[in-house]
């Protein structure tokens, strides 16, 4: 009877063991996440998945560029240039005690020049290539001249002295296929002096006025840094009923761009 009793006592056992391993209520759970939680996750997911249009990369696509930190970075250029032009007093100067004097009496004289100024990066717009800047002109001449003053007497050391000053814009064209040709167009503003000296102060004047002038010119280059230019200007008097100047002008240069 024992030995009944303590084998179904071990049956009972063995059964108990094996049906708890088979129940799955008895295995540890994971404590459920909260909502807080649940969002936080799935938007870290959403995150890392989601992929905006602006990040896509797709081949052979057109990349579009702010073009002017390039522009401002762009190195600027600067230019000096030598002219010469054949200039011919006008006009007349008047001083009291001695009389008029007429400036258009004297011969042409040549008159040597110089040009100096900043152009920026070629600005292209279909087949041209624009350029911009800013450039000032200087002038002189001198020539000697015989007056005779209005009491009769003659004067023969005096001498005629002419400065011009200008400046202003310069606008530079040039063809995409002819690279080593430009035109050339520059309104400018200046002043023009005629200054006549002699030992006989009766002889002696300073004469000055103000003018406007629009230049048209081709720039030929020779090479990377030198080239020939021609020039046209007409200017006009501003503020002067006395003295006058030249309305066409013909100038022929060179200059060096660096």
């Amino acid at each position: 009877m024992k030995w009944t009793l303590l084998v179904v006592l071990t049956l009972f056992s063995v059964m108990s063991s094996a049906q708890t391993k088979k129940n799955p209520s008895t295995l540890s759970v994971k404590p459920e996440l909260s909502l807080r939680e649940k969002a936080l996750a799935e938007s870290k997911v959403e995150g890392q998945t989601k992929t905006s249009a602006t990040d896509a990369q797709v081949p052979g696509m057109l990349t579009l560029k702010d073009p002017r930190p390039e522009i401002i970075t762009r190195s600027w250029r600067y230019f000096a240039g030598l002219t010469a032009q054949s200039f011919q007093p006008e006009g007349t100067a008047k001083k009291e005690g001695s009389g008029t004097f007429d400036l258009g009496k004297n011969d042409h004289t040549f008159m040597p020049g110089l040009e100096l100024g900043i152009l920026s990066p070629a600005i292209k717009t279909k087949s041209l290539l624009w350029k911009l800047g800013i450039r000032g002109k200087a002038g002189f001449s001198s020539q000697g001249t015989s007056l005779t003053l209005d009491s009769g007497y003659q004067i023969n050391d005096a001498r005629l002295n002419t400065t011009l000053f200008s400046g202003g814009p310069l606008v530079a064209l040039q063809w995409e296929s002819l690279p080593s040709v430009s035109l050339t167009l520059s309104p400018q503003m200046g002043s023009v002096t005629y200054t006549q000296t002699s030992a006989n102060e009766f002889a002696t004047f300073s004469k000055q006025s103000g003018f406007e002038s629009m230049s048209y010119g081709l720039d030929f280059a020779l090479g990377q840094r030198w080239s020939l230019f021609t020039e046209w200007s007409q200017r006009t008097l501003k503020d002067n009923t006395e003295i006058a100047l030249q309305k066409d002008n013909f100038e022929l240069g060179t200059k060096v761009t660096w």
